[in-house]
C-alpha cells in the first residue's frame, strides 16, 4: 500500500511538473518514470514473509510437484510467482509421525526455516509398559511435537518450540547446517523439473 501511494504521488508529480523550457520536464518525466519502474518492479518481487504466506494462503503462487520423493525432503512442493520460487513445502511421513519444512526465499537467500518434527515417544513408552510384560497399546503412546523456526531477515533468530512454549532460543547450528543444505538441495531438485 505504502508503495502504491509512493507511486501515485510521483504520477502526480510527474503530472504536475512544467517548466517554460520544456526540456527539463521531459527529463524529470523520464527519471520519475524510471523510478516508477523500479518501485513496481520492487514491489511486485520483494515480498515479506506475511505477504508470501498470504499470496500461499489465497492461492496465487503457482504449484509445482516434485514427482519423486525429494533426497531430504519427503514430498516436495515448490511455490512460484511468476517463475521465481517463494516457499518449500515439505513432508515425510512415516508410521508413527512426520516431518515437515517450509522453506521461505527471496531468490537464492533463505528468509525463514520453519522445521517440524512429530514422533512417536517410544523410549517413555517401552519404560512404562515394557514389552515383555505389556501388549503394545498404541492409545497410550505419547508424542513429541517440537517446532524449530529460523529467521535470518534482519538478524539471525532461531526458537525450538513445544507445546506452543518456546524451550529454546540457542541456535543449534548442526541442525541449522543441515535444514540449509537440504533445503539448497529440494530447491535444485525443483529446478531440475523444467530441465
Amino acid at each position: 500500500m505504502k508503495n502504491s501511494l509512493k507511486i501515485i504521488f510521483l504520477i502526480l508529480t510527474l503530472s504536475s511538473c512544467r517548466t517554460e523550457t520544456g526540456k527539463e520536464s521531459v527529463e524529470l518525466k523520464s527519471d520519475l518514470k524510471k523510478e516508477i519502474k523500479q518501485e513496481q518492479k520492487t514491489e511486485l518481487t520483494d515480498f515479506t514473509i506475511a505477504e508470501i504466506d498470504s499470496l500461499f494462503d489465497n492461492g496465487i503462487l503457482t504449484k509445482k510437484f516434485y514427482p519423486n520423493m525429494s533426497y531430504c525432503g519427503g514430498g516436495l512442493d515448490g511455490y512460484y510467482y511468476k517463475d521465481e520460487l517463494k516457499l518449500i513445502d515439505s513432508k515425510y511421513g512415516a508410521e508413527l509421525g512426520f516431518s515437515s519444512k517450509k522453506i521461505y526465499w527471496k531468490g537464492d537467500e533463505i528468509l525463514k526455516i520453519k522445521y517440524r518434527e512429530y514422533f512417536a515417544e517410544w523410549g517413555k513408552y517401552e519404560k512404562n509398559y515394557p514389552p515383555d510384560k505389556v501388549e503394545y497399546d498404541p492409545s497410550k503412546m505419547t508424542y513429541s511435537d517440537t517446532i524449530y523456526e529460523s529467521n535470518s531477515l534482519n538478524k539471525y533468530e532461531f526458537k525450538k518450540m513445544a507445546e506452543n512454549k518456546v524451550v529454546s532460543i540457542i541456535v543449534d547450528s548442526t541442525l541449522m547446517k543441515r535444514l540449509t543444505d537440504c533445503g539448497k538441495r529440494m530447491k535444485t531438485e525443483l529446478e531440475s523439473i523444467n530441465e
